[in-house]
């Protein structure tokens, strides 16, 4: 063999095992990276996973926020509006107060005037037997005593009807009161007359003026009697 084959055998097998010594260290390369990336694929993968679980946490975390900032946000609404009926009320109570304290003025004032009113006149129409029409001449006398307090102030007329002793007392209790209101009715109506003025009671037999043993004396009896009050004040204010 010549010494240029040798060589080239030489050179041959030199590659051959360059060739196999690099392919044995890609293979170990491989053997040894290949574990290292599948080690960081899943470190990678945890990663992600964690990112994601974080950002759900986040998420979840931002939306209880908002929903507790919601409902104290509602809450304080409440308060306030709770707030504002409260001061309303205490108003209303305040208003009340003078409403009453006014009312309570106002009656002791009425109570006092009450006390006031003093007897001025007295005036008495008759009536025929078992009737509550009024004669020409009881609207004669009424029409007088309307007269005397027409446009006038501080006046209530106390009205009293009654009956002799003939029939049952029920009978006579109602006849007076059918009495009195006649002469209410005229009056009003007659003379307009405020009835708000005029105070009306039937008494029946009661109070018998004569004697009703008597014609005349029974006649008398059949009667309504009406007494003219005026306050103090408004006759001091009327005479000056």
């Amino acid at each position: 063999m010549s010494k240029k084959n040798s060589l080239i055998i030489c050179m041959v097998a030199a590659l051959s095992l360059f060739v196999e010594m690099g392919c044995a260290t890609k293979k170990y390369v491989k053997q040894q990276v290949d574990p290292v990336s599948g080690r960081v694929d899943e470190l990678t993968e945890v990663s992600k996973r964690n990112e994601n679980a974080i950002k759900d946490v986040d998420s979840r975390a931002q939306s209880g926020i908002q929903s507790v900032q919601a409902k104290a946000t509602e809450v304080d609404g409440k308060a306030m509006a709770a707030d504002q009926k409260a001061l309303e009320a205490q108003q209303m109570a305040k208003n009340a107060e003078g409403k009453i304290s006014g009312v309570e003025t106002s009656l002791n004032q009425k109570i006092s005037n009450i006390d006031s009113y003093k007897p001025v006149e007295n005036a008495s129409v008759t009536f025929k037997f078992n009737h509550s029409d009024l004669s020409d001449e009881a609207k004669a006398s009424l029409d007088q005593l309307a007269g005397k307090v027409k446009d006038s102030k501080g006046y209530v007329l106390e009205i009293q009807g009654f009956t002799d002793n003939v029939g049952a007392d029920s009978y006579n209790l109602g006849l007076s009161q059918k009495r009195s209101e006649n002469v209410v009715r005229y009056l009003s109506q007659q003379h307009q007359i405020p009835l708000f003025r005029m105070f009306i009671l039937g008494l029946g037999e009661a109070k018998q003026v004569e004697d009703n043993k008597t014609k005349a004396g029974r006649a008398a009896n059949r009667r309504v009697e009406i007494t003219l009050l005026k306050s103090e004040i408004e006759s001091m204010s009327s005479s000056k």
